[in-house]
């Protein structure tokens, strides 16, 4: 399938991001063309649940890397062939047990860094665990450890394991966590309160619901960025746990956070249902992601239209449609450009950037698919 869209817009207003970058800098065209590609899996059942966001492209961009729940593996397949070339067994418990993953990430040499429930580390390529993420050992420690995600960018025996904490009063923070002296740094990543400000919570009749803003924790480029859906907000850190900058700009198609609330209004389940929905309905972003080819961050962010139609005890009415958009950036994150992506029709799904072109997994009758967007500089 091939398709060539022009967008065409002006933009409007001065951009910021860490720096001001005047209008006559932005670019005013925004056209792409985009072709869809399927996976031969070569009869392998492929774990495309969760949209794969439990995956990870290689260094080289040849190969994503694939967790598949079935059967506790990584599927390795090969984006170049488009095809399924072998899979990697995992162990649960046992000195090489990941226990349940959560998420796992490609290093250099064909490691994986895994994201457990009870433990975290790197792992290599016949599932034999090589460094442990060892949080419970910190020296400096505050007594708890929650961690929502982690990762690492490099492996090495002083690497440093990034994970987002969960502290007091709905608060975030970055930890950064030494493997070679078991001590560890802390990062408030949550400095406007665009994080806590939009958790919402409801204890009605014994019933607790707790629903808090999509957090990204991901490796480009280099660095650990992180930044959360109903914010444009990003921090980021280098390989040597460093925090580097913040960076927040204008977008001119979705606003740049949702709406504050007052959140002692919520006192019902219907409330609480209808301002979730109003979040969705003004933005989510997604994570950025590095483009080395052409040295510049592509990110995606979503507006979901809601029908009138609303199954009995469903939390949200039935979707009408998504409108999805993508933002470019400079490597240094000035705002390139903007456009809405029409073919695009999904949020939170798995996409990153290979060979100077966006990759944006799509499920083709239970077949692995991704459509491609290749913007015409």
């Amino acid at each position: 399938m091939n398709h060539i869209k022009l967008l065409l817009f002006l933009l409007l207003i001065i951009l910021y991001s860490c720096g001001q970058k005047g209008t006559d800098d932005l670019k005013q065209t925004f056209s792409y063309q985009l072709d869809t590609v399927l996976i031969d899996s070569k009869g392998k059942n492929l774990d495309l649940n969760r949209n794969i966001t439990n995956s990870d492209l290689n260094v080289e961009e040849s190969t994503i890397y694939l967790f598949n729940s079935f059967d506790h593996s990584i599927d390795e397949i090969n984006l170049d062939q488009l095809e399924y070339v072998q899979s990697i067994p995992l162990e649960k418990e046992g000195p090489n047990g990941t226990s349940s993953i959560f998420y796992i990430y490609s290093l250099n040499d064909e490691l994986f860094f895994i994201k457990g429930y009870e433990k975290s580390g790197v792992f290599d390529k016949n599932g034999r665990l090589l460094k442990n993420a060892q949080w419970s050992k910190v020296k400096n420690g505050d007594g708890f450890q929650t961690l929502k995600n982690e990762l690492v960018l490099e492996y090495s025996d002083s690497m440093k394991v990034f994970g987002i904490a969960y502290g007091l009063e709905r608060s975030i923070y970055l930890d950064v966590l030494s493997t070679k002296n078991l001590t560890k740094k802390r990062f408030d990543i949550d400095l406007e309160k665009a994080y806590q400000n939009n958790v919402l919570e409801l204890d009605d009749s014994g019933i607790y619901i707790f629903l808090e803003p999509e957090l990204h924790l991901n490796a480009e480029n280099g660095l650990a960025l992180v930044s959360h859906g109903f914010t444009n907000e990003i921090y980021i850190f280098n390989a040597a746990g460093e925090f580097v900058k913040k960076v927040s700009y204008e977008p001119t198609l979705t606003p740049k956070s949702v709406k504050q609330i007052d959140k002692n209004g919520i006192v019902s389940r219907e409330i609480l249902e209808n301002t979730y929905q109003g979040f969705l309905e003004q933005v989510k972003f997604g994570a950025p992601v590095w483009d080395k080819l052409n040295k510049r961050y592509l990110r995606l962010s979503a507006q979901r239209v809601f029908t009138d139609t609303k199954a009995e005890n469903a939390f949200l009415p039935q979707t009408k449609k998504y409108k999805i958009f993508l933002t470019v950036f400079d490597e240094d994150f000035n705002l390139i450009s903007e456009g809405e992506v029409p073919e695009f029709n999904s949020e939170s799904v798995k996409y990153f950037a290979k060979d100077g072109k966006l990759w944006y997994f799509t499920n083709v009758d239970d077949e692995l698919g991704f459509v491609i967007l290749n913007l015409e500089n």
